[in-house]
């Protein structure tokens, strides 16, 4: 299951498995989060236990979604076993502005 936490108007926290069969239950509420964020918004993933392609994939999602609010989105503490997944999907200068 993936959970994501509202702490502040500019800040969530997501947290479990980011897996084809969890991350569409955090897809919109991100989205809302992100328009109601003004700015700026930042997701802490410290609480994320595993992900797969979809985890990469959602976070893709929500970039779009920040884009088009003229938002700014960083990512905290990424898992180290999403890296892999982003280098060998030539993603690095998508994720590298994002990551604090």
């Amino acid at each position: 299951m993936a959970e994501l936490k509202r702490i502040d108007e500019h800040t969530a926290e997501l947290s479990g498995d980011l897996l084809h069969s969890t991350v569409t239950a955090v897809i919109a509420p991100g989205k809302k989060l992100i328009s109601a964020a003004g700015d700026r918004w930042t997701v802490d993933m410290q609480g994320v236990t595993r992900v797969s392609s979809s985890g990469v994939a959602l976070v893709l999602e929500w970039l779009r979604a920040a884009e088009t609010s003229g938002c700014q989105l960083s990512i905290l503490n990424l898992p180290e076993h999403m890296r892999p997944i982003i280098d060998i999907s030539d993603l690095d200068p998508l994720f590298a502005p994002l990551i604090a």
